[in-house]
């Protein structure tokens, strides 16, 4: 078995890096607004919490990789990550393909210092370096998504840059990774797609309507291009399309984590979706997420698959 790659988000979930969150947590507290958290959050109950998510994973058959324990013979690296807050939200400063990982220059400047620890924690697991995103595009992994039938979509929000997403979709189609790729223009305000959308087995979407039926769409492959509508295409595809509420948008509902393709993580809560769901065949576990929507990311965000097959 490969120890890294990933076709698409709904594959099996083998291997998984994640960050125990510890004392970095303070600097958040102290400052929420520059860390794009809510409110303070309890410590100790998001450890707690954090713990659970990663018990329940290996739990589930998932290799689980703590980046404290990757990179834990680099002193300088394990005082920087307590500089990082956002740390724990490790989806958004890499994202792997098959080629290795993609990494990225964060949107928001406080998430800068993480990055160099995450090509650390990669480089300890022997994940090559696919592509940099660098100085002065930007992007974060919550945006991106690999879709099943080789496809890839990524938004155009507040913290990416044209250029970022022109670069990630040229590498794809180029080394044949995808065959199509899709670029979402997101409405101001927007940070990255996973709040409105996202890819479950069985090719089922959970889709946020009052922004992706509307959203100006591109789709291109390595020789043509064309304006459509995302959620059109989906159901052109044969997507089963699970539409989500304002409110179920605001409480993080489409922030799933799939690891079988029975089997998807989220945090508790949106019961109604969470039952439309188990509906389509797809147990949850719910890991408890009050500390969690207080630093506005759920269990998507927390967790950067490695291996999917």
């Amino acid at each position: 078995m490969p120890y890294y790659g990933i076709n698409h988000e709904s594959g099996t979930l083998k291997r998984v890096m994640v960050h125990h969150p510890g004392k970095e947590l303070e600097e958040a507290n102290l400052n929420p607004v520059d860390h794009h958290f809510d409110q303070p959050v309890n410590i100790k109950r998001f450890a707690q919490d954090h713990k659970e998510l990663m018990e329940k994973l290996k739990e589930a058959g998932v290799e689980v990789l703590n980046i404290r324990e990757l990179v834990a013979d680099k002193p300088e690296i394990i005082k920087q990550i307590n500089q990082c807050p956002n740390l724990v939200f490790v989806r958004d400063s890499s994202t792997i393909t098959n080629n290795g990982a993609f990494l990225f220059r964060m949107g928001l400047p406080t998430r800068r210092l993480e990055t160099p620890i995450i090509k650390i924690a990669h480089e300890s697991l022997e994940v090559p370096i696919a592509l940099t995103i660098e100085k002065p595009q930007s992007f974060e992994g919550g945006g991106i998504a690999l879709l099943e039938n080789r496809a890839a979509v990524a938004g155009l929000c507040d913290r990416s840059t044209q250029g970022a997403l022109t670069m990630m979709g040229d590498f794809l189609l180029d080394k044949r990774l995808i065959d199509l790729w899709i670029e979402l223009k997101m409405p101001k305000g927007s940070i990255h797609i996973d709040g409105e959308f996202a890819e479950l087995p069985g090719k089922v979407a959970i889709s946020f309507p009052d922004v992706l039926d509307k959203v100006y769409t591109i789709f291109r492959t390595k020789t043509e291009r064309w304006e459509g509508n995302f959620i059109e295409w989906l159901r052109e595809e044969g997507w089963d399309i699970l539409e989500i509420t304002e409110q179920e948008c605001y409480d993080m509902a489409a922030n799933f984590l799939v690891v079988a393709k029975d089997l998807a993580f989220h945090i508790t809560g949106n019961s109604r979706v969470m039952e439309e769901v188990k509906n389509r065949g797809i147990n949850v576990v719910q890991i408890p997420g009050e500390e969690m929507r207080k630093a506005n990311g759920g269990i998507h965000c927390m967790t950067c698959p490695i291996l999917r097959v």
